[in-house]
């Protein structure tokens, strides 16, 4: 059998990046998508800069440390230490500008009790608290607040979702307006002394086999961007405002275990009273944060 010799053909360079993108180009409905997509972009830039629109929030600083809000406000003094939390909690908890306390009332259990939490030991401050929580359920009340700027993200952490999560479940669910403004500055009132919360009574849904369900009566709210509101929703709008340079906001929540609805919401709305003036002043004085970014963008036009 005969050998059939193949004809030599050479093989076809590959086409270069440079032919490829010429060929795309000579393709009437690619230019049209390309000049398209280009013309997007430069009237979003355009409208962006022209706008002053702001994607993203510069973080506005504390007027002052949280930890310098006073250990006493009224009759209410605090029997807990500020302490840092894990890096693990406040990784998830997202800032590491917070406080957590416990304040007892010298109206309710007599004068000088700090003396009698000073130099305990962690573990024996929390017995002595039990002890006076359930004698006097009326005198304690926990106090957060929580710092949070530059960012635009949902607000995370309410009692809404992570009580629920640890196994309670709202009894009742009210967003009353209390009279806990009265001694704030003119600037932060609106006009009145009132300020809407959102008050919730959980009640733990897996108690201890013959122990009582304990019940957490949280009031919170925020003060974002030189405003107290209620809902985290009013959060987020304020900070996706793209007409804003700036953002942050502070959540302030407090609660007992007092199993009275009627009885909690005096408590706290009283401790609120006494402690809110003093937690307003760590805020940032944000007339003068906001002024400033008006007159930053004007000098930039």
């Amino acid at each position: 059998m005969s050998n059939v010799v193949q004809p030599n053909h050479p093989e076809r360079p590959a086409a270069t990046v440079g032919e490829a993108v010429g060929r795309a180009f000579r393709q009437p409905a690619f230019v049209i998508v390309v000049v398209l997509l280009l013309a997007a972009a430069l009237g979003l830039n355009a409208a962006v800069s022209y706008l002053q629109l702001h994607f993203k929030k510069e973080p506005v600083p504390l007027a002052h440390p949280l930890t310098v809000i006073p250990d006493r406000f009224g009759s209410w003094v605090q029997v807990s230490q500020d302490k840092a939390l894990d890096k693990e909690i406040q990784d998830v908890l997202g800032t590491d500008q917070y406080i957590f306390r416990e304040y007892v009332d010298e109206k309710v259990v007599g004068v000088g009790i700090a003396e009698q939490f000073k130099d305990k030991s962690d573990d024996d401050r929390r017995k002595k608290l039990s002890q006076i929580r359930n004698k006097y359920p009326s005198a304690v009340v926990n106090l957060s607040v929580t710092y949070y700027t530059g960012m635009v993200d949902t607000v995370a952490h309410v009692p809404d979702r992570c009580v629920t999560a640890d196994g309670y479940e709202p009894k009742t669910y009210e967003q009353p307006k209390w009279a806990i403004a009265r001694d704030l500055p003119a600037s932060a009132k609106k006009g009145s002394d009132e300020i809407q919360v959102r008050y919730i009574n959980f009640e733990d849904q897996a108690p201890t086999t013959g122990v009582a369900s304990l019940t957490r009566s949280i009031a919170y709210f925020f003060n974002t961007n030189g405003e107290y509101v209620c809902s985290p929703l009013d959060v987020r709008k304020k900070l996706a405002n793209l007409m804003e340079r700036k953002g942050y906001y502070a959540k302030i929540e407090c609660m007992t275990t007092l199993d009275n609805s009627a009885e909690s919401a005096r408590v706290l709305g009283d401790f609120l009273t006494n402690a809110l003036p003093e937690i307003h002043k760590c805020m940032p004085d944000w007339q003068k944060e906001h002024t400033g970014g008006a007159k930053t963008q004007v000098a930039a036009k």
